[in-house]
């Protein structure tokens, strides 16, 4: 962003596509913006700020933006700006052999200061390869630096020690004026009964005494003033009048190597003029980029993802403006809308009653397409897909003009005239957004001229949104499939607009009901009604009717849903304490199975040993080997039997023992067991089933040895018909679970279920979510998963397809 003269064009000489960006309040959220910068060159800069209008320039701007967030979000502190200076100015006049003062060259030292500070927090080009591209540029301007912080002093002073000689002659003045002190000091030792009082004045620059005016002709001297009331002289004595003398010809002195000191620094500004300019403007880029975080963390903005075909994808978005006047002023908190455009979509009719946000939500929109082009976050709930639109096109508001002889009617048309023959000569995709298309003339005439319109801009446009009150607007989505409807949501009790967009939905009318609830003589609206025409009362409010009452039914259908679930979670609970118990006991047996078997291997080793040892006894006799002998044997026996135990299986399952079901890997306990030993009824916490030896083991491993053993499980299951219609039976709500309560609610579904499965986990943190997903995108029979429809719950509801 760099600061920009802007001519002040008219209004018939700017282009459509100046005058669009006006209507959308641009200038006014570049004041916003500019608030957050960190000096005055950043603010003004940020104020002259030009949209770019070449894809690569935004992506960059929005790459700087990203990096300098992530950096600031990392660091214990902010980044900061302070000691960067405006200095662009004084390089200029230095370049062209002036002379600047010594708290202008101060402030070139302090930028340098901070330029290499900054350069050092910045360059990393590994996390931050777009800064860094430029950052790296910044010159090392230490000597410079040097050079002005040693010789001048913080206060801006040049100091004593920037040349020798500068330094003797204020020894001098110094000496001079103490000189000068004893010499005033005596006289007014001598001369208190002609003295006024002892203090010692300043006219001039010169010191002087008050004398009482009956005895000035004692003396003689340099008289520089009198008091008001006249019985004071202010007088400097003769013999301290060349004192002072000296000390003004030896000051000229002083200022004259001060000034041949600041030739001299001005010109190594000069010479370095190049790489300083060049500094400042990667300085100033680096504060825009920070500027643009600051600003998109406060409006709570998301990254937004360049689309190249014209497909918009804006969830719970807020209109800038308007968080701002919340947080500024304390309006209203901003209603966040939806914008879902796919690519077969070419015109979307938005319909509804006036002051129902259809202008805020159009302009809400071009702002934030502008917004991501100027490399500015977008305030959303998820990261927008937005397509790149460099032609943004806008008729908004009462165009008429007196001067130019312009009725309302004829101030639209005439806008809409140049945006058509813009449209023929665009460069890259196009949006076009219009309010109130075809209003301001005969009903009949604008409506079909609306109509045409809108066709036109289908062809032309790759994206147009008008906001409309025609009927006939409505129905062109079920005649053309480029156009869809969406409508602003109305509260027929309160009579208050909601702010909220129904996509797929047209508006319906609701004078006459309003009117009715006010209380209007039914007389008159049973004749208002008869004016209407038939097809259109019974038509399309009918069909809106339905459309209306058909998603309140799949809402509740979706409670319905999370209600059935929500009871599941006792059991879910009991099974899982039961597993840890179950768990937590066959930990203890395998344990102690596991030392006593040490114990007697050692035991059996030191044995043995022993037996060995006395058999090398010379005097061991053959019935002494006999008897060893045996015994070897007996602990071979002994030995070999505990290794059978481990691997050879006699366990036979009885009442009461506890079991691992392999199915569920879970354990449980045999309560009931047919005469033949055949079936076993096992309970797990709330589940009870009927197994047989084949499907369970004991808690170590063991296995029964019975074969062909026939397993029979009673079970509920039932297989779900594929549908891609949200019903309460392909609906499963976890709002308010955890992840891994809300993983055994849902592999429980996974298990008898195929086609598209409704997941409501609600927005919240965003954290059960992200967790759901991330579990099913592991699991081999979940082909994709999606956001649902902003009608099925948007980003609160995720569609999983099952294999």
């Amino acid at each position: 962003m760099k600061e920009k003269n802007h001519p002040k064009y008219s209004h018939r000489n700017r282009s459509i596509s100046d005058e669009s960006i006006n209507l959308l309040e641009w200038d006014t959220l570049k004041t916003h913006l500019s608030s957050f910068a960190s000096t005055e060159m950043g603010k003004r800069s940020i104020l002259g700020f030009e949209i770019p209008s070449e894809f690569e320039v935004s992506k960059r701007l929005l790459n700087e933006t990203i990096e300098i967030n992530d950096l600031e979000n990392q660091l214990d502190k902010s980044i900061s700006f302070n000691g960067v200076f405006d200095i662009t100015r004084n390089i200029e006049i230095c370049s062209k052999g002036g002379v600047i003062g010594s708290s202008d060259l101060l402030e070139i030292a302090e930028t340098i200061s901070m330029a290499r500070q900054l350069k050092k927090i910045l360059l990393d080009f590994e996390k931050r390869p777009f800064i860094s591209l430029f950052t790296k540029d910044l010159s090392d301007n230490s000597n410079i630096e040097k050079i002005f912080k040693n010789c001048i002093e913080s206060n801006g002073r040049i100091s004593d020690r920037a040349s020798n000689k500068l330094a003797d002659l204020r020894r001098q003045v110094l000496s001079k004026k103490l000189e000068r002190k004893v010499l005033i000091d005596k006289f007014i030792q001598g001369n208190l009964s002609f003295i006024q009082d002892t203090t010692i004045g300043d006219r001039f620059g010169r010191p002087v005494l008050a004398i009482k005016v009956q005895f000035v002709e004692k003396f003689k001297g340099i008289i520089h003033d009198s008091s008001s009331s006249g019985n004071s002289i202010y007088f400097e004595p003769e013999n301290v009048v060349s004192k002072g003398n000296k000390i003004a010809s030896l000051e000229a002195m002083i200022t004259r190597e001060e000034f041949k000191l600041l030739q001299k620094w001005s010109k190594i500004i000069s010479d370095n003029s190049e790489n300083l300019i060049a500094m400042t403007g990667i300085l100033l880029r680096l504060e825009n980029a920070l500027t643009r975080a600051r600003y998109s963390k406060w409006i709570g903005g998301k990254i937004p993802i360049f689309e190249k075909n014209p497909i918009v994808s804006l969830i719970g978005f807020s209109h800038p403006l308007l968080i701002w006047e919340n947080k500024k002023k304390g309006a209203s908190v901003p209603v966040a809308v939806d914008f879902h455009i796919t690519r077969n979509i070419k015109v979307v009719a938005i319909t509804g009653p006036n002051t129902g946000g259809k202008t805020a939500a159009l302009k809400g929109l071009g702002l934030a397409l502008v917004m991501a082009r100027a490399g500015l976050f977008i305030p959303s709930k998820n990261n927008p897909t937005i397509p790149f639109c460099p032609n943004i096109f806008v008729d908004i508001g009462d165009d008429q003009s007196l001067e130019e002889n312009l009725s309302t009617f004829s101030g639209h048309i005439s806008r809409i005239k140049k945006i058509l023959e813009a449209l023929d000569h665009k460069n890259g995709l196009s949006i076009v957004l219009l309010d109130e298309i075809g209003s301001g003339t005969d009903p009949l005439e604008g409506t079909a001229l609306a109509i045409a319109l809108l066709k036109e801009f289908a062809d032309k446009s790759d994206i147009t949104l008008a906001t409309t009150h025609y009927g006939d607007i409505k129905a062109l989505k079920y005649s053309d499939p480029r156009f869809e409807n969406v409508s602003v949501a109305f509260d027929e009790e309160s009579f208050k607009p909601k702010y909220i967009l129904n996509w797929g939905i047209p508006g319906r009318s609701n004078a006459l009901s309003i009117s009715k609830r006010i209380g209007l003589d039914e007389r008159i609206l049973n004749e208002a009604a008869n004016y209407l025409k038939p097809k259109e009362v019974e038509n399309i409010n009918n069909i809106i009717k339905g459309l209306e009452e058909e998603k309140i039914k799949q809402q509740r259908s979706a409670e319905a849903a999370a209600a059935l679930i929500a009871r599941t979670e006792i059991l879910h609970d009991e099974l899982k304490e039961n597993y840890e118990f179950q768990k937590l006991n066959a930990e203890k047996i395998q344990e102690n199975e596991r030392y006593k078997l040490s114990k007697h291997i050692i035991s059996a080793k030191k044995e043995v040993i022993n037996l060995i040892k006395k058999l090398r006894e010379q005097n061991a006799d053959g019935n002494d080997s006999r008897l060893i002998g045996n015994r070897l044997k007996a602990i071979e026996q002994e030995h070999l039997s505990q290794k059978n135990i481990e691997k050879s299986i006699s366990w036979s399952p009885q009442v009461g023992d506890f079991i691992k079901i392999k199915s569920l890997n879970s354990i449980g306990q045999i309560t009931d067991l047919d005469k033949k030993g055949e079936f076993f009824e096992v309970t797990c916490g709330s589940f009870r089933s009927t197994l047989t030896l084949n499907d369970f083991e004991g808690i170590n491993g063991e296995k029964p040895n019975i074969k062909n053993s026939k397993i029979d499980i009673n079970s509920s299951r039932e297989d779900f018909y594929f549908s891609k219609i949200r019903t309460s039976k392909n609906t499963i709500d976890v709002r308010g679970l955890r992840v891994h309560e809300a993983e055994v609610i849902i592999e429980d579904k996974l298990r008898k279920f195929h086609g598209p499965l409704w997941i409501v986990h609600g927005i919240g943190t965003g954290k059960l979510k992200k967790g759901l997903r991330t579990w099913l995108s592991g699991l081999n029979y979940v082909d994709k998963i999606e956001d649902a429809a902003t009608n099925e719950g948007g980003p609160g509801c995720s569609i999983a397809w099952i294999k």
